[in-house]
């Protein structure tokens, strides 16, 4: 079962929060990549490593998921493909295909914003669902345009740095409030819009603006 959902987790691409830059992306070869963008500011883009490891409690459970997130009603809710626990560790490294860019040059990226403490190993428990679905960033706010995707990503807390983590949170993070960023959605599928209503968009709350520092 862990193979399965293994190998979805790492199918997609990228998972989005948002198409515009946040997003996360998990390798097959145990690494992965973190992107968080905002008007322009590029906060992380780092490679992490990651591995499945064994839940602390009864393997049977599903995971408590953040309630803006888990309140879709039953008759309109996706399917639960599984689940995995698993422990991420953030690097200070920019992806490769970036490494040599203009980010290098950056005086908030990464390290530069987070604490050492950010970069420790983290444990997850992460929920893969089929459904239809709306990016995260946009919920609250009608679009009759907005893109479907047919998988989403749930963790039971953000995959970005709580806000103690953060150097200086006031501005740009406090504004955009990553560590908030729990819910991902992957492979677009136009034809999902003729189903009506995301499943998603019972969400409470809407998009939290960015604010460029």
């Amino acid at each position: 079962m862990n193979e399965a959902l293994c190998s979805m987790l790492c199918r997609e691409d990228r998972w989005c929060f948002d198409t515009e830059g946040r997003s996360i992306k998990f390798n097959s070869d145990s690494t992965g990549e973190l992107w968080c963008r905002c008007n322009f500011n590029y906060w992380i883009a780092a490679d992490f490593e990651w591995k499945t490891i064994e839940s602390s409690g009864d393997l049977s459970r599903n995971a408590e998921m953040p309630s803006q997130v888990a309140n879709a009603t039953q008759k309109n809710s996706p399917e639960l493909l599984g689940q995995l626990d698993l422990e991420i560790t953030l690097s200070k490294r920019l992806p490769n295909r970036v490494e040599t860019s203009i980010l290098k040059k950056s005086t908030i990226i990464n390290e530069k914003s987070l604490t050492d403490d950010a970069f420790q190993p983290k444990s997850y428990t992460v929920r893969i669902e089929r459904g239809n679905f709306v990016e995260p960033c946009t919920i609250g706010y009608p679009n009759s345009d907005k893109s479907r995707y047919a998988f989403r990503l749930l963790f039971d807390k953000s995959p970005y740095p709580p806000r103690s983590e953060w150097r200086a949170p006031e501005g740009g993070p406090e504004g955009g409030q990553f560590w908030d960023h729990v819910e991902f959605v992957g492979q677009v599928s136009p034809d999902l819009a003729k189903q009506g209503r995301a499943m998603n968009e019972a969400s409470a709350g809407g998009w939290s603006e960015c604010v460029v520092s």
